[in-house]
């Protein structure tokens, strides 16, 4: 029997653009992102940014350490690759190392606001039932 892997709320994944939804985008980006919620093996992710933008926020502690700039988090909540698999660590999602983690204060402020508080808690909240009947 296969034995699963821990990620921890937190952790950061290194992926593509193209690897995030199942709708088609041109965007080649490589982007951070971070678990906020895991279920058995399958893991649900919310999208990093450096850029000010609609459904983004602030994350106050952090930076990036050679340019300065500061860091967002997407208010999407994702648990399913481009090809409609659960989110998993693989070739298409890398995990980063441990000192690039968030903490769980900043994980917890990050799911309070994907849940009750941004435009789509709708749909996040229909995506997080979702992973947990997996």
């Amino acid at each position: 029997m296969k034995k699963r892997r821990f990620i921890p709320w937190g952790r950061t994944l290194t992926t593509n653009d193209k690897y995030l939804s199942r709708k088609k985008t041109n965007s080649n980006k490589v982007r951070p992102v971070v678990v906020v919620d895991n279920y058995k093996d399958n893991l649900g992710v919310v999208p990093l940014s450096s850029r000010k933008g609609n459904n983004r926020t602030d994350l106050p502690k952090r930076k990036n350490k050679k340019t300065g700039q500061r860091t967002y988090y997407k208010h999407y909540f994702e648990i399913e690759d481009n090809e409609g698999q659960p989110i998993r660590v693989n070739e298409k999602f890398k995990e980063n190392h441990k000192n690039m983690d968030l903490s769980r204060e900043e994980v917890l402020d990050i799911r309070q606001n994907i849940f009750t508080k941004a435009k789509t808690k709708q749909r996040n909240k229909k995506l997080y039932d979702r992973l947990h009947r997996k």
